[in-house]
C-alpha cells in the first residue's frame, strides 16, 4: 500500500513538471518522423518492411531515453536533499527504489504510444493487433535494465555531470546497438561491438515479431544477454544506493 502512494506521489510530481514530460516522450518522436523521412534502414535483405523496422528501433529508442533521463531526476533529488529525507520517512530501501524506477517505467509507457501512433497513422504501418501488443510488451518489458542502469547512475554522478553522462549513454547504446540503423549495415568491427550491447538484442526481439517470430535459439540467446545485463544493472543500482544510504 505505501509503495503504491508513493508511486502516484512520484507521478504527480513528474507531471507538475510538463517540460520534462514533452520532451522526454516528444524528443523520440520527432527523431522517428525524421529517420522515417529520410529512408532509415530500408536495407535489402530485411524480411520485413522496413518502416516497420524503423519504428520498433525508434519505439526502443523512447523508450531507452525515458528511463535513462529518470536518472537525472534522481540525481537532482539527491542534490535538493530530497533523497535524504525520503530516508527519514517510514518508506523503505525498496519502496523508494521502485517508486523512483516505476515512475520512469510508466512515463515511457507515453513515448512508446507516441511513436506506435505516428508509425499507425502518418506512416500507414499496418500490423495484427498480436503483433502490436507483443512488440509493445517485448519494447517497454526489456526497458528494465535501461531503468536499472538509470537509477544507477542517478545515484552514481553528480547532478552537473547526470545530464551529459546519461545522453552519452543513450546516444551511444541507440546508435551503436542498431536502434537507428540495423547492426547488419556497420563494419564488421562495429558489429561485434554492437552485438555485446544489450540494446543490438532488445531490438532485435522485437523486430522479429515482424518477421512472424525469431528461431528458438535467436530469442533464447537474446533474452540470455538481457537478462545477464538486467542482473548486472541490478548489482550497479544496489551498490549505487547502499552507497548514497551509507554517506
Amino acid at each position: 500500500m505505501l509503495t503504491r502512494h508513493y508511486l502516484r506521489f512520484e507521478l504527480r510530481r513528474l507531471r507538475r513538471d510538463p517540460k520534462f514530460v514533452v520532451l522526454t516522450v516528444a524528443m523520440p518522436a520527432l527523431l522517428y518522423l525524421m529517420f522515417s523521412t529520410v529512408g532509415g534502414p530500408g536495407a535489402p535483405g530485411a524480411g520485413y518492411a522496413p518502416d516497420a523496422a524503423v519504428m520498433a528501433g525508434m519505439a526502443c529508442h523512447g523508450v531507452l531515453m525515458v528511463t535513462l533521463t529518470n536518472g537525472v531526476n534522481i540525481a537532482l533529488d539527491r542534490n535538493i536533499g530530497w533523497a535524504a529525507q525520503l530516508r527519514t520517512t517510514p518508506l523503505r530501501a525498496t519502496q523508494i527504489v521502485i517508486g523512483k524506477g516505476g515512475s520512469g517505467l510508466l512515463l515511457s509507457l507515453l513515448s512508446l504510444l507516441a511513436v506506435f501512433l505516428i508509425g499507425g497513422t502518418a506512416h500507414g504501418i499496418r500490423l495484427s493487433a498480436a503483433q502490436w501488443l507483443e512488440i509493445g510488451a517485448i519494447t517497454w518489458l526489456g526497458s528494465l535494465p535501461f531503468a536499472l542502469l538509470g537509477m544507477a547512475l542517478g545515484f552514481l554522478v553528480s547532478p552537473t555531470t547526470s545530464g551529459p553522462t546519461v545522453m552519452a549513454c543513450v546516444i551511444g547504446m541507440s546508435a551503436l546497438g542498431g536502434l537507428w540503423v540495423p547492426a547488419r549495415l556497420f563494419p564488421e568491427s562495429l558489429q561485434h561491438v554492437s552485438e555485446a550491447l544489450p540494446t543490438n538484442h532488445w531490438v532485435h526481439l522485437s523486430q522479429a515479431l515482424l518477421e512472424g517470430g525469431a528461431s528458438r535459439m535467436s530469442e533464447l540467446s537474446d533474452l540470455a544477454v538481457l537478462g545477464g545485463w538486467t542482473v548486472g544493472f541490478a548489482l550497479l543500482a544496489g551498490f549505487a544506493f547502499r552507497r548514497e544510504v551509507t554517506r
